[in-house]
């Protein structure tokens, strides 16, 4: 069962380095989202959160995540939004895979309007469910 839904932009923090000077300067200009290497729907459930793009998807279970953060930090920079984090903060889990030793550590972007995001709903709804 679904309990809540929405649209995301999603990167890992891996993929940071990979962006050009062009791309992050680009963010800047109108009509441009931010830094992302995949978009489509998140679905969170009693038990998983499910990213789902056209031709991928990523299941993160609840009980793999060791940190939920609302906010910018070394990777994910303000100066990546156009409004420098006034309107909205990008949503950080840290989880880990049952095939992968090291922890993953993935930028949410969710139901983003140009000017505001459900990031902050969605940091509250998860806070709760994890504690």
């Amino acid at each position: 069962m679904v309990l809540q839904s929405g649209t995301v932009l999603w990167v890992f923090d891996y993929d940071f380095p990979n962006f050009s000077l062009l791309d992050k300067i680009g963010i800047l200009f109108s009509g441009v989202n931010p830094l992302h290497t995949n978009a489509g729907m998140i679905y969170l459930k009693h038990d998983q959160i499910s990213l789902a793009s056209a031709d991928e998807e990523l299941i993160i279970p609840l009980k793999n995540i060791t940190q939920v953060y609302l906010g910018f930090d070394n990777i994910y920079k303000a100066t990546y939004v156009k409004s420098g984090g006034t309107f909205w903060q990008p949503l950080r889990l840290i989880y880990t895979q049952d095939n992968e030793p090291d922890p993953q550590t993935i930028y949410l972007v969710i139901d983003l309007n140009y000017l505001a995001s459900s990031n902050a709903t969605w940091f509250e709804v998860l806070k709760n469910m994890l504690s």
